[in-house]
């Protein structure tokens, strides 16, 4: 293994800050699961019959919502909004329950879409840092934000609010409580129950990352059904395809497969977190399907990403603070 400014020789033509030209690309960088979804899926896909892509799809996506909430042991589908990935979700909380100028809670660092969508409604972004262990400090709990989207477990640490903690943020935040789980499946615990729990609780989840299919952009959210009805209204009338809808069904209904790509990718983490730990990487305890290395010392975060891109390893580098001097990697096959 080569250290120090060793690592940034030996690429022919690599020089540094350019984009080199890429073959046999290893893609480290958006979180994608290396293996593919259930063959289930597969099948129906193909068995799609030409008359349903001819017509619109369910504007409510009855079936798949019935599905999730079998699957997540749900009252009912009045429970489940279906949506267009999660992103889609997010933005639909904001329109129906933030008003232009109203303040949105998240955690520092935190998933950056967030204040994106927040830009596009006129919304400002409350940040609190998290602390050293990426934790909620007790500042967290002292906002009068109109909303709140905390990532459990958080992109891009890995690292997952405790339990404890956020059954206290629903308690005590006057505003509702978005729980962002698109990486729980990989956790060791969740906050599935919360909207029983805590009238104020959403949860949303993705089926991207665990089940495999970022293409098809399928998100949903479990909430009391007065928050999902107010969701309902303000979503686009066609937002989930029909080849989403069938996929997403078929999916869930392949349990084995996919606890066999959970526990891959679980053994995975573990093993690559240990090989950057030897390396001189600190990196937290991750319970996603990637891992956040910091890195003290030369060369920097930064030259590592543009040496390990010459060689079409692809990671995640972000020029922001805290994370200045750090390398977010998706946890790739053996």
């Amino acid at each position: 293994m080569k250290y120090g400014r060793e690592i940034l020789k030996g690429v022919e033509g690599y020089v540094p800050g350019e984009q080199p030209k890429m073959k046999n690309i290893i893609k480290l960088n958006t979180n994608e699961n290396p293996y593919p979804p259930s063959p289930r899926v597969l099948q129906a896909v193909q068995d799609i019959s030409t008359e349903m892509l001819r017509k619109y799809p369910d504007p409510v996506s009855l079936r798949l919502r019935e599905a999730i909430a079998e699957h997540y042991g749900v009252a009912g589908p009045e429970w489940v909004i279906a949506g267009n990935g999660m992103d889609d979700i997010l933005a639909m909380a904001i329109r129906a329950f933030v008003d232009p100028g109203d303040e949105i809670l998240s955690p520092y660092p935190t998933y950056t879409l967030y204040e994106t969508l927040a830009n596009l409604h006129g919304a400002k972004m409350q940040y609190v840092d998290l602390d050293g262990e990426y934790q909620l400090p007790e500042q967290f709990y002292e906002s009068n934000a109109r909303m709140c989207f905390i990532p459990r477990p958080n992109a891009p640490s890995g690292v997952a609010s405790g339990q404890k903690a956020m059954e206290r943020l629903c308690r005590e935040f006057k505003g509702l409580v978005f729980i962002d789980e698109a990486y729980a499946d990989f956790a060791d615990d969740n906050c599935l129950g919360f909207p029983r729990a805590f009238e104020n609780a959403i949860v949303g989840r993705t089926f991207s990352k665990s089940y495999a299919l970022c293409g098809l952009r399928l998100g949903f959210a479990i909430a009391r059904p007065e928050i999902i009805s107010e969701l309902m209204k303000v979503k686009d009338s066609y937002n989930v395809n029909a080849i989403a809808q069938i996929a997403g069904i078929a999916a869930l209904d392949d349990r084995e497969h996919f606890k066999s790509i959970v526990a891959r990718i679980r053994k995975n983490r573990e093993w690559l977190t240990q090989a950057l730990r030897d390396m001189g990487f600190r990196v937290p305890d991750s319970q996603t399907n990637f891992v956040l290395a910091h890195w003290k010392g030369t060369p920097s975060a930064k030259e590592i990403f543009e040496a390990l891109r010459a060689r079409a390893i692809i990671v995640r580098y972000f020029s922001a603070r805290r994370l200045e001097n750090a390398l977010r990697i998706t946890i790739g096959s053996e």
